[in-house]
């Protein structure tokens, strides 16, 4: 039997037959293009705003199901503006012009240090596939002929695929490139359907009358030759757990709190419908990044109201902001810096734009007229970070009132603890926040002075290393000393073989994806309450 290794992307694990699609930069590849003397130009702009014209029209069906889509119809316009451009000033065709754009916009996107926006190139490959699709005549869905329990192979797969594929087919993907925070990753996760990222060349070895067991808990692929084994490969990996409303109380009692963490209203109403306490997180970088220019008060606060009124009176964690040199906003670019991680972003970003910032606040303040609403800052270091933005947010409470707009006059802000300064002062915070929300993630790789979008990462990122665990423990501790709510977001959380150590640590609250929710649920239910004063100061 012969093991292939790859990224875990998401959990479970399950056998099938391969079926491999085509890579969709072969498409169109083998068509002759015409030379530059015999194009012409206005015919072939006049193929390509057809085609621009189809795809438009495609992406108005799926706005309503996924607010990508939105974005993918930005991308449209001006990616055919800038194609249209390029066939008129080099006299190229229609199909060269989307590849050599879409080559030049991928590779700014390759620049940048974070993961999520690095993934989000695909979104311009997908547009601009799209487009050739049209202007090639390639129309046929290639994943029609896939039949059921299927382990889907290909080199990636975009956001115009999943509308493609009928989910109950794949029993779990390999992927030869891929991200865990593209949008695929999302929807195996979605999907309980295990999924293998970064395979990269070895994918060529996998025959495709194969069949294969894939793990996504290891990041493996077995090539078997033995189909007796099969049956030993639990079904069940690939069945999504159904909601539970119930509360989490550990054997001992204790009930622990399970948000969820959002990036979008569908987010949020997913949790809610899967049983969370509420949310923990709600990432607001969403509406920026599907944005053309800075989101207005007016956009802001029909998405906040929006998220609000799915939580039916259950807690909403507003993240302000998260952008800086790390996640660039394509329209506000950021001075190239040494080492983004370490430069301007969270509340450094905001607190340096304060009437991009006041817009967000007003806009939340807005919404907190309706429902339990609380907002957060990310990435703060030092109580004048804090009190400077405490004192925008209190501004922005004048304004309103002034105004004669409602809103709740009691809200103040929680703070993010995800740097080793916010640990170290955390009783400091806690005399003065709202409420901690500590950040795993980013909190390890500041910990551990590793970048978490390092290859190397993989093994040396580790969010139970000793230093990283008695990190939530102290502010943990800090936040009870002062009577104030804590919760852990990040990875961490959602892994079930953490959840005991938290709840060692004193966690009382974790935040993680929705659909982790039941599963969470079940295993806190199986645990016992009680902290471990190893980890104490």
């Amino acid at each position: 039997m012969k093991i292939i290794k790859g990224i875990p992307a998401s959990s479970g694990k399950s056998a099938g037959m391969i079926f491999r699609v085509k890579s969709p930069s072969e498409v169109g590849e083998t068509e002759k293009r015409p030379s530059p003397l015999s194009v012409d130009v206005a015919c072939e702009i006049k193929r390509l705003t057809d085609a621009c014209s189809f795809v438009k029209n495609r992406l108005r069906q799926h706005v309503n199901k996924n607010r990508i889509f939105a974005a993918h119809l930005e991308i449209l316009e001006d990616t055919t503006d800038r194609v249209i451009s390029k066939m008129e000033r080099d006299k190229v065709d229609a199909i060269s012009a989307v590849r050599e754009i879409c080559n030049e916009i991928c590779a700014l996107f390759a620049e940048m240090e974070d993961e999520y926006l690095r993934s989000r190139s695909d979104d311009i490959t997908d547009v601009c596939r799209q487009l050739i699709f049209e202007l090639s005549a390639h129309n046929e869905n290639p994943y029609a002929a896939m039949p059921a329990h299927s382990i889907l192979i290909a080199d990636n797969l975009l956001v115009s695929d999943t509308v493609l594929i009928d989910k109950s087919k794949p029993a779990g993907i390999a992927l030869r490139k891929g991200s865990k925070t593209s949008h695929v990753a999302i929807l195996a996760r979605d999907h309980a359907i295990p999924l293998v990222l970064g395979i990269g060349e070895a994918i060529d070895d996998i025959p495709d009358d194969a069949m294969v067991v894939i793990d996504g808990d290891k990041g493996e692929i077995s090539i078997i030759s033995d189909e007796s084994i099969i049956p030993s490969v639990p079904e069940q990996a690939t069945i999504e757990k159904k909601a539970d409303k119930a509360p989490a109380i550990t054997k001992n009692g204790v009930e622990v709190k399970v948000y969820a963490n959002a990036g979008s209203l569908a987010d949020v109403e997913k949790a809610i419908a899967l049983g969370a306490d509420g949310i923990g997180l709600l990432r607001t970088e969403f509406i920026f990044m599907q944005a053309t220019d800075f989101p207005d008060e007016a956009m802001q606060y029909a998405t906040y109201i929006a998220c609000a009124k799915a939580c039916r009176e259950k807690i909403l964690t507003i993240r302000t902001l998260d952008a800086g040199a790390d996640k660039p906003l394509p329209y506000a670019p950021v001075k190239k810096e040494e080492n983004p991680v370490l430069g301007l972003r969270g509340i450094r970003f905001s607190l340096a734009s304060p009437d991009i910032f006041k817009v967000q606040l007003r806009a939340i303040l807005r919404a907190s007229l309706l429902g339990n609403v609380r907002v957060m800052f990310p990435m703060i270091t030092s109580l004048e970070e804090y009190r400077t933005a405490s004192m925008l947010l209190e501004e922005c409470k004048s304004e309103l009132k002034n105004e004669g707009v409602a809103f709740d006059s009691s809200l103040r802000a929680g703070v993010m603890v995800e740097t080793p300064a916010s640990v170290i002062i955390a009783d400091d915070f806690a005399r003065h926040a709202s409420f901690f929300s500590i950040g795993v993630n980013d909190l390890t790789q500041y910990m551990l002075v590793v970048d978490r979008n390092n290859p190397y990462a993989e093994n040396a990122c580790d969010s139970f290393h000793s230093a990283v665990l008695k990190s939530i423990s102290e502010a943990t501790a800090s936040a009870a000393r002062y009577g104030i709510d804590s919760s852990v977001c990040g990875e961490m959380a959602s892994e079930l073989r953490a959840t005991e150590t938290l709840l060692k640590l004193g966690v009382r609250n974790l935040s993680v994806s929705p659909r982790q929710i039941p599963f969470l649920k079940e295993q806190i239910r199986k645990c016992v309450f009680y902290i471990d004063n190893n980890y104490k100061r």
